[in-house]
């Protein structure tokens, strides 16, 4: 409840900040992870009811892969290897207790770990058929479009760490 209290709060004074700067802050980076398992997907099962792809807000100075595996670690357990970028979505808010905000999705696999509860829910593997009717509407939204688009463009894509082996190669 009070994770839940904090973060409407922390929706108000940004949207006051927000307002008195006459709308130019920019929305909040936010990174989502997409796991596959065994034809299963990771989702956390909140508190509140509903399920989310674990994924968080970006902190200051930190890269979206760096951000997918610190909240992955925070909110499953599990220590991920980001493998793809997926793509990007952006929602407006037209709410005041939330924030605008632009969201990098990845695909990743897991490394190590074990699942464990946080604050954000419970972690838990679900199959494909079920995960329409348990996302959030954006998530879901998302989720169809990874399924439907970019899972056979996925393969024929270069992994982020050959594309980080290829830009250190540049002279």
């Amino acid at each position: 409840m009070f994770y839940s209290l904090l973060k409407k709060l922390v929706g108000i004074f940004f949207n006051i900040l927000n307002v008195l700067l006459a709308g130019n802050l920019p929305p909040f980076g936010c990174v989502c992870v997409i796991v596959e398992d065994q034809d299963k997907y990771l989702v956390i099962e909140r508190p509140e009811g509903g399920y989310a792809l674990p994924g968080g807000f970006m902190r200051w100075r930190e890269h979206p892969t760096q951000t997918a595996l610190r909240e992955s670690k925070e909110e499953t357990g599990l220590q991920l290897r980001v493998n793809r970028f997926i793509g990007c979505s952006s929602t407006a808010s037209d709410h005041f207790m939330l924030m605008s905000t632009l969201t990098v999705f990845y695909q990743a696999e897991v490394v190590s770990g074990e699942l464990k509860s946080s604050i954000e829910g419970q972690p838990c593997w679900r199959d494909r058929t079920q995960l329409p009717y348990l996302l959030q509407q954006r998530q879901r939204e998302l989720f169809e479009e990874f399924l439907q688009y970019h899972r056979s463009e996925i393969a024929s894509k270069p992994a982020i760490k050959d594309l980080e082996d290829k830009e250190k190669s540049r002279p």
